[in-house]
């Protein structure tokens, strides 16, 4: 082998540039000493070059030294850098036999420290067993010849190992060959890039060629930017001709791919069986790695190929991006032609060669002096898609509208201006639906609020909103057998049978669908006072006083029973309390984990007395909380209950809430008899719901490992319990929790019981399971069984589950990377 002999190959397209910054030096370091131990060694001199024979446990340390005018006051500084190469033997080509070491020439024996100045040195080969490690990677391979006057390496079967700091995650690279273009750039070609030691990963990227450079990522902390060490070694790469491998087989090919670290495309990949929808795939991919960009700090954009069984095709994208001054995201997904059956609730929507889908995209950014602004649009195609592919949004999700929204708040003062309407021709959210039944469009809608704002030279509180703006209820099209909902459930929850279309209803009931404008002007007044001996008790009494103008009198609605277009209202209150505490020191219980008790008592009381001009009954409601406002004389009396504790070990002692008791007992002289649920709101007593109710909620931390939670409602004006609720959850060990829950409403007639548990069998296995079971139907709800297997990079997911509202059996898989998302959890 020959240093002069060496033909550099062609150099690799450049790729996208990598993040941070990239060391453009050579493969070794430029200049400073190269250290050497061996057993045995030889020399032939050359005309052109020098060739020394090293045999027998090889080892060449080079250090990086700074130049000489970087050497303050002629010391000798730090070296910059240090890389070790080890082998069998090597063979080092030296420009000339002057450059020799005099002890390999002489064949004297080698002292200690003996070296040779990097300048000196024309190429190095490297053979058997080599090694080469700078501190941020590591390279194994069987030959490797570095020609340090072309600055390039060429490594034979070669292993690249090295370690993402910041993500915390490794990345190993196998290639034929692998050629070093710099001391931070590599081009590999049939290259398998994975996180798994294993020679033959259980998941790996394939590539024809791949290219992959070491970038420094700036750490986080105080004084981190001006200290060198703090950056730690980051990878980007990009690759072309990439197939994602199972094992040795290859599932899915792309032309190109770029990411950092090991950020690969697949995000999640799934596999079911639905007895409802048959055979269906599902996958989630970066779609920056698929486009062969880096992604921008801050964001995240990915896209889903789905196959649904009978519904067909399905396409999605979702993402966000965030900085200092500027947040967003999108979500939407595209069914392009379903022929399949929706089941809702067990009633059955079938599809025809439908196009069908959402999109949901919002935008915030600020817009100068103070103001930002807020963009949103949404679109749902039918009023059973939400429910039937992304229930979460369907049930608990931001209501879908379509607005612009400035703001601005400044201290205790917040201006906005809201216009909104609804692309949809339903209502969209399920909680929106079942409470109002429509939704309201502004046109726009400007709102100025006071909150806490001081008056009398800080002795009393001031809370003040005044809004203006046109209004407009959009009741649906659709009817509520559309949505799942039986005749019980609709007479009940809309008075109406599930035939009849939400718009009929509005039609029926005469309200206004036409452009309404409304002045809303609250101004409430505070005077808080200490009281009692030392000031213990709080005594807050405040009045409120209320404007609202309509330019319609809404006749059609109140079967013309008012004719006024202003309503005036009032309100006068007090609100008392105050706070007892005893400690009892002498309390303990290892059983219990309790290490002495203190106990504090606080009692609380709100009388409140309202009246208006206007019936809330003959408003149409546009917002509850200006339409629906409660009326009357009324009485809360509170009583929390808390119970401390301390825990912990000596000097890391802390205080917890060991037991927390709170009951309220509400009286009132009018309430409202259509109300389900009663409940007050000690804020705003105006939003009190229902009339006469005991309230009572307990949270209970029995030990570090088990807590205990419930809370109840009894209605005295119906003489029931309107809805109670509980729960358990009790970590045995920290490889095994159970829990269990019991929901019951009485006025929809739902007794639901929830049992479950999460069991990490080994290190490797998890499995889980829970069941819901309807204890007025005497039947399963739901019944799931998860097993989690976790690979070197993956999670696999195996999960069986029965839905019996839904009459739908589904068995199947999902595989989730590690560092890619949360690690998955049953519950």
């Amino acid at each position: 082998v020959s240093a002069a002999a060496a033909t550099p190959s062609a150099p690799a397209k450049p790729g996208p540039a990598a993040p941070g910054g990239v060391d453009s030096s050579g493969v070794l370091p430029a200049r400073g000493v190269v250290a050497y131990t061996m057993d045995r060694w030889s020399v032939r001199p050359g005309d052109d070059e020098t060739a020394v024979t090293l045999a027998g446990n090889v080892q060449l340390v080079f250090e990086e030294q700074p130049p000489a005018e970087d050497s303050p006051g002629g010391q000798t500084p730090p070296p910059l850098g240090v890389i070790t190469l080890r082998a069998d033997n090597v063979v080092l080509f030296l420009r000339s036999e002057e450059d020799a070491p005099p002890n390999l020439v002489s064949g004297g024996p080698t002292p200690a420290g003996a070296g040779v100045q990097v300048d000196q040195i024309a190429g190095i080969y490297l053979e058997d067993h080599v090694v080469i490690n700078d501190g941020d990677y590591t390279v194994r391979a069987p030959r490797v010849y570095y020609d340090l006057q072309r600055k390039q390496a060429t490594l034979l079967d070669a292993a690249f190992y090295t370690y993402d700091r910041k993500r915390k995650i490794p990345l190993y690279v196998r290639a034929q060959e692998i050629r070093q273009t710099s001391a931070s750039d590599y081009v590999a070609r049939g290259a398998t890039l994975s996180n798994s030691a294993f020679a033959v990963p259980h998941f790996s990227i394939g590539a024809e060629e791949l290219t992959l450079r070491r970038y420094a990522q700036p750490q986080a902390g105080p004084g981190a930017q001006d200290n060198p060490a703090s950056e730690a070694q980051g990878s980007f790469f990009t690759a072309r001709g990439t197939t994602l491998n199972a094992g040795q087989q290859p599932i899915f090919y792309w032309p190109y791919l770029a990411a950092r670290g090991l950020d690969t495309p697949l995000r999640r990949l799934g596999g079911d069986f639905s007895s409802n929808n048959g055979f269906e795939i599902t996958s989630s991919w970066d779609v920056f790695s698929l486009l062969g960009r880096p992604r921008p700090e801050g964001s995240q954009w990915q896209a889903d190929l789905d196959f649904r069984g009978d519904h067909g095709l399905g396409l999605g994208s979702s993402g966000r991006y965030q900085d200092d001054q500027i947040q967003g995201d999108h979500r939407g997904y595209l069914l392009v032609d379903d022929s399949g059956e929706d089941d809702v609730a067990g009633r059955v929507v079938p599809q025809r060669d439908a196009v069908r889908g959402f999109f949901q995209a919002r935008h915030r950014q600020p817009v100068g002096r103070g103001y930002r602004v807020s963009l949103e649009g949404a679109f749902v195609s039918d009023p059973s898609f939400l429910e039937t592919f992304f229930s979460s949004q369907a049930d608990a999700s931001k209501p879908y509208e379509t607005s612009i929204h400035l703001q601005r708040q400044s201290g205790s003062t917040a201006v906005d201006l809201l216009a909104s309407t609804r692309l949809s021709e339903f209502v969209e959210q399920q909680d929106l639906l079942q409470s109002r039944g429509f939704t309201v469009e502004r046109l726009p809608e400007a709102t100025h609020r006071v909150i806490g704002g001081t008056l009398l030279e800080g002795r009393a509180t001031w809370f003040s909103e005044a809004r203006l703006g046109q209004l407009r209820i959009r009741p649906g099209d659709d009817a509520p057998e559309e949505r799942g909902f039986d005749t019980a459930d609709s007479l009940a929850l809309f008075g109406i049978n599930p035939e009849t279309t939400f718009d009929e209803q509005a039609q029926a009931l005469n309200l206004p669908t036409n452009t309404v404008t409304r002045l809303d002007l609250r101004q409430e007044i505070s005077l808080p006072l200490k009281g009692g001996q030392a000031g213990a008790w709080n005594f807050t009494p405040y009045a409120v006083g209320r404007v609202t103008a309509y330019d319609d009198s809404f006749e059609g609605f109140n079967n013309a029973t008012n004719d006024d277009q202003v309503r005036l209202r009032g309100e006068v209150g007090l609100r008392v309390g105050t706070q007892f505490s005893k400690a009892l020191p002498a309390v303990r219980s290892d059983l219990l984990n309790l290490n002495g008790l203190r106990h504090i008592v606080e009692p609380t009381l709100t009388l409140f007395a309202a009246d208006s001009t206007i019936d809330a009954g003959d408003l149409p409601i546009f917002d509850p909380e200006v339409e629906r406002l409660a009326e009357g004389t009324g009485l809360r009396l509170g009583l929390t209950q808390t119970l401390q504790t301390r825990r912990g070990i000596e000097n890391t002692q802390r205080t917890v809430d060991w037991l927390t008791l709170r009951t309220d007992l509400v009286l009132r002289d009018s309430g409202d008899p259509e109300s389900l649920l009663p409940r007050f709101d000690d804020f705003r007593p105006e939003f009190a719901v229902g009339g006469d109710h005991l309230y009572t909620e307990l949270l209970w931390l029995v030990t570090d490992t088990l807590g205990v939670a419930a809370e109840l409602t009894h209605d005295f004006d119906s003489g029931r319990v309107a809805q109670w609720r509980t729960g358990i959850t009790l970590e045995h060990s920290p490889r095994l929790s159970t829990q269990l829950a019991y929901f019951e409403i009485e006025p929809l007639d739902s007794r639901l019981l929830r049992v479950g548990f999460d069991y990490t069998l080994t290190s490797k296995y998890r499995v889980g399971a829970f069941q819901t079971v309807d204890l007025g139907d005497n039947g399963t709800q739901n019944l799931a069984v998860v097993l989690d297997r976790r690979l070197p990079q993956w999670t696999l997911r195996l999960q069986v589950d029965f839905d019996e509202l839904d009459d739908d059996q589904r068995i199947g898989f999902t595989l989730i990377p590690h560092g890619g998302s949360r690690d998955p959890r049953v519950f």
